[in-house]
């Protein structure tokens, strides 16, 4: 009899314990605050993901000339590196409630691929192609367990309506499509939070630039600047998980192409021989200014004829 009761005894301390743990974490977990968080942030990729792929492709002329006729035919290729600014608050926040520290409320997003540009055929245009596949989870600048990694594919058609002249500069204008898939996580032993993106971005451009050549030493000087516009359609799938036991998910969606977005870029371009580095910035005209701010940076290596 007595150990019937003791066993009955711990049944209940240990039906308690369990009751207590759970009742613990749903007073100290504030689900709607996560959910809120990690949504967002999904809503802030829809802005900034599409941003660091249409900088990534940024050429210093606005038209590099035809391949026929022509002689040497036009044609680049090279590789990119930037920089864009993220808003990582929504996480940071959604991150905190979790338990899981170290999440900052901003970083500074690091891109890298490839890209190639043929001229035209008789008309006056262009047409780039650029593609990135990176893990950048070990980049980042979190005090956390952090995963990020995306790949992008983009293409764009320029058409110059004037052509780099003895005094008149280079005009083009043009439009292109991205389309960008990848995901973000914070994570500890207990908890996680992640996001699944999908984004597709279509953009019209106008561009200006002047070469101005020393032929003694042969190099060269391509300053340009350019306005840009961007509509994205996005769909960002958020879960959360705490012990296993707690958990969320949603989806932060567009409702079709929408969210305007322009747009001023500019930069440099260094001319010597048939090489071409090109360092450029942009900055997003609706988000400027404290942590939404949104810019990119890039530095560009290219082989080019």
């Amino acid at each position: 009899m007595k150990i019937l009761r003791k066993i009955a005894l711990s049944a209940v301390l240990l039906a308690g314990a369990v009751s207590f743990s759970f009742a613990d974490s749903s007073i100290s977990l504030s689900p709607d605050s996560i959910s809120d968080g990690i949504d967002d942030f999904a809503r802030e990729l829809g802005f900034s993901i599409p941003q660091a792929a249409v900088q990534q492709n940024v050429y210093a002329e606005a038209f590099i000339g035809k391949v026929f006729p022509a002689l040497p035919p036009h044609f680049a290729v090279g590789i990119d590196a930037g920089l864009t600014h993220l808003n990582t608050s929504g996480l940071a926040k959604a991150a905190d409630n979790l338990g899981i520290s170290g999440v900052k409320n901003d970083m500074y997003l690091p891109v890298f691929n490839a890209d190639i540009r043929i001229g035209g055929v008789i008309l006056p245009f262009d047409v780039g192609f650029s593609f990135m596949t990176l893990d950048v989870g070990k980049l980042n600048s979190m005090d956390v367990d952090f995963t990020a990694e995306y790949t992008t594919f983009a293409f764009d058609v320029r058409y110059a309506l004037l052509e780099d002249g003895l005094l008149l500069p280079a005009v083009s204008v043009g439009g292109g499509y991205s389309v960008n898939k990848g995901s973000f996580g914070a994570s500890n032993s207990s908890a996680e939070a992640n996001v699944d993106f999908s984004v597709h971005t279509l953009y019209a451009q106008v561009q200006a630039s002047k070469t101005l050549n020393i032929p003694v030493v042969k190099i060269g000087f391509t300053p340009f600047i350019g306005l840009r516009g961007l509509i994205s359609n996005y769909t960002n799938d958020w879960s959360w998980k705490y012990n296993g036991a707690i958990s969320g998910k949603g989806s932060a969606s567009s409702d079709g192409f929408g969210g305007f977005q322009p747009q001023i870029y500019g930069g440099l371009g260094f001319n010597f021989g048939f090489f071409q580095l090109t360092a450029s910035i942009c900055a997003d005209l609706r988000h400027i200014g404290g942590e939404s701010s949104l810019w990119s940076s890039a530095f560009s290596f290219r082989f080019k004829l």
